[in-house]
């Protein structure tokens, strides 16, 4: 099951699993908000996403 993140900012972070979508949506907060690094948790990632 596909599950996605959609950043206020347009990108749209995809992955197969949970663990797979916080490690991207992780990387993608590092590369596109540094502003961000550290402060969202794991639990914060997984109540953004979505099934897609």
């Amino acid at each position: 099951m596909t599950k996605v993140v959609n950043c206020e900012c347009g990108e749209t972070v995809r992955a197969e699993s949970d663990g797979e979508l916080v490690s991207r949506v992780e990387a993608h907060v590092e590369r596109d908000h540094p502003d961000m690094v550290g402060k969202l948790s794991r639990d914060d990632i997984l109540g953004m996403a979505e099934e897609a």
